[in-house]
Protein backbone atom coordinates (compact mmCIF):
# COMPACT_ATOMS: atom_id res chain seq x y z
CA UNK A 1 0.00 0.00 0.00
CA UNK A 2 1.21 3.48 -0.62
CA UNK A 3 -0.37 6.96 0.39
CA UNK A 4 -0.60 10.24 -1.24
CA UNK A 5 -0.90 13.35 0.91
CA UNK A 6 -2.46 16.60 -0.87
CA UNK A 7 -0.99 19.46 1.33
CA UNK A 8 -0.12 22.77 1.25
CA UNK A 9 2.87 24.46 1.58
CA UNK A 10 2.23 27.97 2.49
CA UNK A 11 3.73 29.37 5.40
CA UNK A 12 2.11 29.52 8.87
CA UNK A 13 -0.19 26.18 7.15
CA UNK A 14 -0.55 24.11 9.72
CA UNK A 15 -2.21 20.36 8.45
CA UNK A 16 -1.43 18.05 11.31
CA UNK A 17 -3.68 16.17 10.26
CA UNK A 18 -2.16 14.97 7.69
CA UNK A 19 1.46 14.80 9.66
CA UNK A 20 -0.21 12.67 12.27
CA UNK A 21 -1.39 9.73 9.75
CA UNK A 22 2.15 10.41 8.47
CA UNK A 23 4.11 10.41 11.09
CA UNK A 24 2.02 6.72 12.20
CA UNK A 25 2.60 5.44 8.63
CA UNK A 26 6.16 5.65 8.82
CA UNK A 27 6.52 4.05 12.45
CA UNK A 28 4.46 1.26 10.89
CA UNK A 29 6.21 0.63 7.60
CA UNK A 30 3.59 2.47 4.75
CA UNK A 31 5.24 4.52 2.20
CA UNK A 32 3.59 7.60 1.41
CA UNK A 33 4.17 10.78 -1.25
CA UNK A 34 2.69 14.27 -1.20
CA UNK A 35 2.06 16.77 -4.02
CA UNK A 36 4.40 19.37 -2.10
CA UNK A 37 7.17 19.22 0.36
CA UNK A 38 5.86 19.39 4.28
CA UNK A 39 6.58 19.32 7.85
CA UNK A 40 10.11 19.54 8.70
CA UNK A 41 11.16 17.08 11.77
CA UNK A 42 13.90 18.96 12.30
CA UNK A 43 16.62 22.01 11.49
CA UNK A 44 18.78 20.23 8.85
CA UNK A 45 17.56 21.23 5.51
CA UNK A 46 14.57 19.44 3.49
CA UNK A 47 14.57 16.83 6.13
CA UNK A 48 10.88 17.01 5.38
CA UNK A 49 7.81 13.76 6.72
CA UNK A 50 6.04 14.19 3.43
CA UNK A 51 8.08 14.44 0.50
CA UNK A 52 6.90 15.31 -3.01
CA UNK A 53 8.60 13.49 -5.87
CA UNK A 54 7.54 14.00 -9.38
CA UNK A 55 7.99 10.60 -10.50
CA UNK A 56 5.24 9.86 -8.43
CA UNK A 57 1.71 10.46 -8.92
CA UNK A 58 -1.79 10.01 -6.70
CA UNK A 59 -2.33 7.35 -9.85
CA UNK A 60 0.95 5.30 -8.13
CA UNK A 61 -0.77 4.84 -5.07
CA UNK A 62 -3.56 2.96 -3.28
CA UNK A 63 -4.84 5.42 -1.11
CA UNK A 64 -5.45 9.79 -1.90
CA UNK A 65 -5.55 11.64 0.96
CA UNK A 66 -6.85 15.65 0.58
CA UNK A 67 -5.65 17.20 3.80
CA UNK A 68 -8.56 19.85 5.44
CA UNK A 69 -6.69 23.57 4.56
CA UNK A 70 -6.56 22.17 0.86
CA UNK A 71 -9.63 24.21 0.28
CA UNK A 72 -10.41 26.07 3.08
CA UNK A 73 -7.41 27.61 5.20
CA UNK A 74 -7.79 30.83 7.56
CA UNK A 75 -4.96 32.64 8.82
CA UNK A 76 -3.93 32.43 11.91
CA UNK A 77 -5.22 35.49 13.77
CA UNK A 78 -7.53 36.77 11.55
CA UNK A 79 -10.48 36.09 9.49
CA UNK A 80 -8.71 35.86 6.24
CA UNK A 81 -9.62 32.79 4.27
CA UNK A 82 -8.09 31.91 1.36
CA UNK A 83 -10.10 29.31 -0.94
CA UNK A 84 -9.33 26.25 -3.66
CA UNK A 85 -10.94 23.95 -5.76
CA UNK A 86 -10.16 20.01 -4.96
CA UNK A 87 -7.76 18.91 -7.15
CA UNK A 88 -8.51 18.15 -10.52
CA UNK A 89 -9.09 14.37 -11.69
CA UNK A 90 -9.54 13.52 -7.95
CA UNK A 91 -13.17 11.62 -8.53
CA UNK A 92 -12.14 10.56 -12.19
CA UNK A 93 -13.26 7.52 -13.88
CA UNK A 94 -11.47 4.32 -13.51
CA UNK A 95 -9.38 5.50 -10.43
CA UNK A 96 -8.17 2.74 -7.98
CA UNK A 97 -7.10 4.70 -5.26
CA UNK A 98 -9.21 5.15 -2.59
CA UNK A 99 -10.07 8.83 -1.73
CA UNK A 100 -10.11 10.48 1.72
CA UNK A 101 -10.77 13.62 3.45
CA UNK A 102 -9.39 15.59 6.30
CA UNK A 103 -11.85 17.80 8.17
CA UNK A 104 -10.69 19.36 11.12
CA UNK A 105 -12.62 22.41 10.36
CA UNK A 106 -14.55 24.75 13.24
CA UNK A 107 -18.64 24.30 13.33
CA UNK A 108 -20.67 21.73 12.62
CA UNK A 109 -21.68 21.99 9.38
CA UNK A 110 -18.29 22.60 7.21
CA UNK A 111 -17.00 22.26 3.58
CA UNK A 112 -16.95 18.51 4.00
CA UNK A 113 -21.24 19.06 3.85
CA UNK A 114 -21.24 20.15 0.06
CA UNK A 115 -22.74 17.74 -2.31
CA UNK A 116 -18.94 17.36 -4.08
CA UNK A 117 -17.42 16.19 -0.94
CA UNK A 118 -19.86 13.00 -1.18
CA UNK A 119 -17.72 11.77 -3.94
CA UNK A 120 -15.35 11.04 -1.16
CA UNK A 121 -14.91 7.48 -0.24
CA UNK A 122 -14.67 8.42 3.31
CA UNK A 123 -14.22 11.55 5.20
CA UNK A 124 -12.52 11.66 8.63
CA UNK A 125 -14.00 14.51 10.83
CA UNK A 126 -13.04 15.52 14.49
CA UNK A 127 -15.14 17.31 16.65
CA UNK A 128 -18.56 15.23 15.42
CA UNK A 129 -21.58 14.92 17.85
CA UNK A 130 -23.24 11.91 18.14
CA UNK A 131 -26.37 13.74 18.39
CA UNK A 132 -26.64 15.62 15.35
CA UNK A 133 -26.76 14.56 11.99
CA UNK A 134 -23.83 14.31 9.83
CA UNK A 135 -23.74 13.03 5.76
CA UNK A 136 -23.20 9.06 6.01
CA UNK A 137 -19.43 9.08 4.27
CA UNK A 138 -17.80 10.75 7.66
CA UNK A 139 -16.21 8.57 10.09
CA UNK A 140 -15.47 10.39 13.47
CA UNK A 141 -11.72 11.32 13.89
CA UNK A 142 -9.54 13.50 16.42
CA UNK A 143 -7.35 16.24 16.23
CA UNK A 144 -4.90 13.62 18.52
CA UNK A 145 -1.78 14.58 18.94
CA UNK A 146 1.88 14.27 16.74
CA UNK A 147 5.47 13.18 17.70
CA UNK A 148 5.98 17.40 18.13
CA UNK A 149 3.99 17.19 21.17
CA UNK A 150 5.65 13.84 22.82
CA UNK A 151 9.02 15.62 22.59
CA UNK A 152 8.17 18.92 23.92
CA UNK A 153 6.21 17.33 26.64
CA UNK A 154 9.49 14.49 27.69
CA UNK A 155 10.93 14.55 31.32
CA UNK A 156 8.16 15.89 32.83
CA UNK A 157 8.22 15.37 37.07
CA UNK A 158 6.79 12.73 38.12
CA UNK A 159 3.05 14.15 39.81
CA UNK A 160 3.80 14.63 43.37
CA UNK A 161 6.65 17.01 42.30
CA UNK A 162 4.59 19.18 39.61
CA UNK A 163 3.06 22.91 40.69
CA UNK A 164 -0.49 22.46 42.20
CA UNK A 165 -1.80 24.28 40.00
CA UNK A 166 -4.26 24.04 37.16
CA UNK A 167 -3.10 25.49 34.19
CA UNK A 168 -6.12 27.89 32.48
CA UNK A 169 -4.34 29.79 29.57
CA UNK A 170 -5.85 29.88 26.23
CA UNK A 171 -3.33 31.54 24.43
CA UNK A 172 -3.14 30.23 20.88
CA UNK A 173 -7.21 30.11 20.20
CA UNK A 174 -9.58 31.59 17.31
CA UNK A 175 -10.60 35.27 16.89
CA UNK A 176 -13.59 34.87 17.86
CA UNK A 177 -14.91 33.37 21.54
CA UNK A 178 -15.99 30.11 22.62
CA UNK A 179 -19.24 29.11 24.60
CA UNK A 180 -18.22 26.30 26.58
CA UNK A 181 -14.94 28.49 28.05
CA UNK A 182 -17.18 31.33 28.67
CA UNK A 183 -19.39 29.28 30.63
CA UNK A 184 -16.77 27.54 32.74
CA UNK A 185 -15.08 30.74 33.47
CA UNK A 186 -18.54 31.95 35.01
CA UNK A 187 -19.79 28.75 36.60
CA UNK A 188 -17.29 26.56 37.39
CA UNK A 189 -13.46 28.12 37.00
CA UNK A 190 -14.11 30.55 40.41
CA UNK A 191 -15.14 27.85 42.54
CA UNK A 192 -12.34 25.74 41.52
CA UNK A 193 -10.06 28.56 41.91
CA UNK A 194 -11.02 27.89 45.64
CA UNK A 195 -9.88 24.25 45.71
CA UNK A 196 -6.51 24.73 43.56
CA UNK A 197 -4.77 27.65 42.52
CA UNK A 198 -5.09 28.66 39.21
CA UNK A 199 -2.04 29.63 36.59
CA UNK A 200 -3.57 31.93 33.87
CA UNK A 201 0.10 33.00 32.67
CA UNK A 202 0.40 33.18 28.62
CA UNK A 203 2.98 33.89 26.51
CA UNK A 204 3.12 36.50 23.52
CA UNK A 205 2.68 33.97 20.52
CA UNK A 206 4.17 36.78 18.20
CA UNK A 207 7.13 36.56 19.33
CA UNK A 208 9.58 34.70 17.41
CA UNK A 209 11.84 31.76 19.27
CA UNK A 210 15.81 32.25 19.10
CA UNK A 211 16.31 28.31 19.20
CA UNK A 212 16.28 27.59 15.03
CA UNK A 213 14.03 24.53 15.39
CA UNK A 214 11.74 26.28 17.84
CA UNK A 215 11.71 28.62 15.12
CA UNK A 216 10.83 26.24 12.74
CA UNK A 217 7.83 24.92 14.66
CA UNK A 218 6.90 28.24 15.70
CA UNK A 219 6.16 29.02 11.80
CA UNK A 220 4.87 25.40 10.94
CA UNK A 221 2.64 25.92 13.40
CA UNK A 222 0.60 29.04 12.39
CA UNK A 223 2.35 31.26 15.71
CA UNK A 224 1.04 28.22 17.93
CA UNK A 225 4.55 26.51 18.93
CA UNK A 226 5.78 28.00 22.71
CA UNK A 227 8.63 25.84 24.43
CA UNK A 228 7.91 28.17 27.74
CA UNK A 229 4.46 27.19 27.68
CA UNK A 230 4.77 23.46 27.20
CA UNK A 231 7.71 23.96 30.33
CA UNK A 232 4.39 25.27 32.30
CA UNK A 233 2.47 22.47 31.07
CA UNK A 234 4.47 19.22 31.92
CA UNK A 235 5.12 21.31 35.48
CA UNK A 236 1.43 21.92 36.43
CA UNK A 237 -1.07 18.80 37.81
CA UNK A 238 -3.85 19.83 35.79
CA UNK A 239 -5.05 21.70 32.79
CA UNK A 240 -8.81 22.98 31.97
CA UNK A 241 -9.38 22.44 28.25
CA UNK A 242 -13.02 23.63 27.65
CA UNK A 243 -13.56 24.40 23.97
CA UNK A 244 -16.24 24.85 21.46
CA UNK A 245 -19.88 26.05 21.82
CA UNK A 246 -22.85 24.95 23.39
CA UNK A 247 -25.54 24.53 21.07
CA UNK A 248 -29.50 23.73 22.46
CA UNK A 249 -30.31 20.03 22.38
CA UNK A 250 -32.49 20.28 18.72
CA UNK A 251 -32.89 19.99 16.02
CA UNK A 252 -31.02 16.95 14.66
CA UNK A 253 -30.77 17.70 10.89
CA UNK A 254 -29.44 21.28 10.99
CA UNK A 255 -27.97 22.68 13.91
CA UNK A 256 -25.99 24.82 11.38
CA UNK A 257 -29.34 27.10 10.84
CA UNK A 258 -28.56 29.09 13.60
CA UNK A 259 -24.81 28.63 14.50
CA UNK A 260 -24.06 30.52 11.08
CA UNK A 261 -26.06 33.54 9.67
CA UNK A 262 -27.23 37.07 10.95
CA UNK A 263 -30.15 38.34 12.67
CA UNK A 264 -32.51 35.35 10.96
CA UNK A 265 -30.21 32.78 12.57
CA UNK A 266 -29.96 34.51 16.09
CA UNK A 267 -33.63 35.06 16.19
CA UNK A 268 -33.70 30.97 15.20
CA UNK A 269 -30.86 30.43 18.22
CA UNK A 270 -33.33 32.49 20.49
CA UNK A 271 -36.07 30.07 19.71
CA UNK A 272 -34.56 26.63 20.09
CA UNK A 273 -32.76 28.29 23.19
CA UNK A 274 -36.27 28.89 24.53
CA UNK A 275 -37.77 25.17 23.39
CA UNK A 276 -34.53 23.78 25.54
CA UNK A 277 -35.75 25.17 28.82
CA UNK A 278 -38.51 22.42 27.81
CA UNK A 279 -36.27 19.60 26.65
CA UNK A 280 -35.04 17.23 29.64
CA UNK A 281 -31.92 16.47 27.37
CA UNK A 282 -28.60 18.32 27.59
CA UNK A 283 -26.94 20.68 25.81
CA UNK A 284 -24.61 19.55 22.63
CA UNK A 285 -21.60 20.58 22.18
CA UNK A 286 -19.80 21.77 18.90
CA UNK A 287 -16.39 21.48 17.94
CA UNK A 288 -15.62 20.16 21.55
CA UNK A 289 -12.08 19.16 20.28
CA UNK A 290 -8.92 21.12 21.15
CA UNK A 291 -5.54 20.34 21.00
CA UNK A 292 -4.89 21.83 24.73
CA UNK A 293 -6.74 18.20 25.99
CA UNK A 294 -4.55 16.50 23.55
CA UNK A 295 -1.26 18.54 24.91
CA UNK A 296 -2.57 17.83 28.72
CA UNK A 297 -2.82 14.33 28.31
CA UNK A 298 0.16 13.77 26.90
CA UNK A 299 1.91 15.55 29.36
CA UNK A 300 0.50 13.40 32.26
CA UNK A 301 -1.52 16.24 33.75
CA UNK A 302 -5.44 15.53 34.82
CA UNK A 303 -7.62 16.61 32.09
CA UNK A 304 -10.51 19.24 32.87
CA UNK A 305 -13.17 19.13 30.09
CA UNK A 306 -16.67 18.71 29.29
CA UNK A 307 -18.15 15.91 30.36
CA UNK A 308 -18.04 14.44 26.72
CA UNK A 309 -20.29 11.60 26.62
CA UNK A 310 -23.38 13.86 28.57
CA UNK A 311 -22.72 16.80 25.87
CA UNK A 312 -22.49 13.83 22.21
CA UNK A 313 -18.96 14.16 21.59
CA UNK A 314 -18.01 11.21 19.56
CA UNK A 315 -14.58 9.76 19.10
CA UNK A 316 -13.36 6.69 17.71
CA UNK A 317 -12.40 5.58 21.06
CA UNK A 318 -14.41 7.56 24.39
CA UNK A 319 -12.70 8.06 27.36
CA UNK A 320 -13.94 7.60 30.55
CA UNK A 321 -15.32 10.34 32.53
CA UNK A 322 -13.50 10.12 36.18
CA UNK A 323 -10.62 7.57 34.95
CA UNK A 324 -9.42 9.46 32.14
CA UNK A 325 -10.23 12.73 32.16
CA UNK A 326 -12.45 14.90 34.57
CA UNK A 327 -15.50 15.82 32.84
CA UNK A 328 -18.10 18.59 33.93
CA UNK A 329 -21.66 19.22 33.87
CA UNK A 330 -21.99 23.16 33.16
CA UNK A 331 -25.75 22.93 34.22
CA UNK A 332 -24.22 21.24 37.28
CA UNK A 333 -21.02 21.95 38.27
CA UNK A 334 -21.26 21.84 41.83
CA UNK A 335 -21.13 17.52 41.19
CA UNK A 336 -17.60 17.40 40.06
CA UNK A 337 -16.72 20.66 42.64
CA UNK A 338 -17.97 18.29 45.26
CA UNK A 339 -15.72 14.71 43.64
CA UNK A 340 -12.56 16.71 43.63
CA UNK A 341 -12.74 18.53 46.87
CA UNK A 342 -13.27 14.69 47.98
CA UNK A 343 -11.13 13.02 46.99
CA UNK A 344 -7.52 14.14 46.81
CA UNK A 345 -5.84 11.65 44.96
CA UNK A 346 -8.32 11.93 42.00
CA UNK A 347 -6.15 14.07 40.09
CA UNK A 348 -3.14 12.06 40.16
CA UNK A 349 -5.25 8.79 39.07
CA UNK A 350 -6.97 10.79 36.23
CA UNK A 351 -3.53 11.99 35.09
CA UNK A 352 -1.61 8.68 35.07
CA UNK A 353 -4.46 6.93 33.38
CA UNK A 354 -5.42 9.40 31.25
CA UNK A 355 -2.11 9.90 29.50
CA UNK A 356 -2.03 5.99 29.37
CA UNK A 357 -5.13 5.79 26.92
CA UNK A 358 -4.15 8.74 25.06
CA UNK A 359 -0.91 7.20 24.10
CA UNK A 360 -2.40 3.69 23.27
CA UNK A 361 -5.38 4.53 21.66
CA UNK A 362 -4.23 7.93 19.71
CA UNK A 363 -0.09 7.91 19.26
CA UNK A 364 0.18 8.55 15.85
CA UNK A 365 0.96 4.83 15.48
CA UNK A 366 -2.51 3.97 16.82
CA UNK A 367 -4.09 6.54 14.49
CA UNK A 368 -2.37 5.13 12.04
CA UNK A 369 -3.73 1.83 12.19
CA UNK A 370 -6.99 3.17 12.80
CA UNK A 371 -6.93 4.82 9.49
CA UNK A 372 -6.08 1.87 7.64
CA UNK A 373 -8.78 0.14 9.34
CA UNK A 374 -11.66 2.82 8.06
CA UNK A 375 -10.21 1.56 4.71
CA UNK A 376 -10.86 -1.99 5.73
CA UNK A 377 -6.83 -3.32 5.28
CA UNK A 378 -6.24 -6.52 7.04
CA UNK A 379 -4.86 -5.49 10.63
CA UNK A 380 -3.16 -8.95 11.47
CA UNK A 381 0.07 -7.30 11.26
CA UNK A 382 -0.94 -5.16 14.18
CA UNK A 383 -2.61 -8.02 15.98
CA UNK A 384 0.84 -9.96 15.24
CA UNK A 385 3.04 -7.05 16.64
CA UNK A 386 0.55 -7.26 19.93
CA UNK A 387 1.41 -10.51 20.65
CA UNK A 388 5.04 -10.96 19.87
Amino acid sequence: MRVYFYCRDEPFNLQEDVVTIAEGLKDIGIPFHGSCNYWLQSAEPGDYLIRHDPEIRPDDCDVVVVSYTWSVFMRPGSFDVLERPLPEGLFKKGRRYTTVCMDNHDGHRTVSWEPEYRQFDLILRSKLNRRAWHPENMRPWVLGFTNRIVEATSGAPAFADRRRVVLVNFGASHPYGHGARTEAAKVFLPELEKQVPIDTSKDDLKCKPEDSYDLILWEQTGMRFSRSYYERLKTSRAVACFCGELIPPMPWKDPGQYLVGGNKARLKRKFFDTLARFDPRPARSVQWDSFRAWEAWVAGCATINLDLDLYGAELPMMPENWKHYIGVDLANPTRALDRLRDDPGVLERVASAGREWAMQHYAPSAMAWRFLEYLGADLSRRDQGRGA
